[in-house]
């Protein structure tokens, strides 16, 4: 299924990529949800202008375009660029620590389909 995307979230004062992501939903690129504080403070800060770079592809292949672009432009807390991204991509955010509030929400809407993907659960009853 060809409905992932690669955006990248532009400084438009300084011109300067800050942020690789995917998504599956139309919201997700322009979403001020679920962000991390670094990215907030740069967003408070300067803005932020949203541009699709890839899209209709497979959630595979989105994962394997974030990892690229993060290489390729660098993370701050690498020191290796400008990205304020945590991770390498292609992990959903793996490694970072979520609240409770925030696993109560994920968990709720993986109970369902994501990305057109069904949870191994769906539909079941379970005991």
């Amino acid at each position: 299924m060809k409905n992932s995307y690669v955006y990248i979230h532009i400084n438009p004062i300084k011109n300067e990529i800050f942020y690789v992501g995917i998504g599956c939903t139309e919201s997700r690129a322009t979403s001020k949800h679920n962000r991390t504080k670094f990215w907030h403070n740069v967003v408070n800060k300067y803005g932020y202008v949203v541009e699709i770079i890839h899209s209709k592809l497979t959630w595979e292949q989105a994962c394997e375009n974030e990892k690229y672009y993060i290489r390729l432009i660098g993370r701050r807390s690498l020191n290796k660029g400008p990205l304020v991204n945590l991770t390498d991509g292609g992990d959903g955010g793996m490694g970072y620590k979520h609240n409770r509030e925030s696993l109560k929400k994920i968990s709720e809407n993986r109970k369902g389909k994501y990305c057109g993907i069904e949870h191994h659960n769906y539909g079941k009853e379970l005991s």
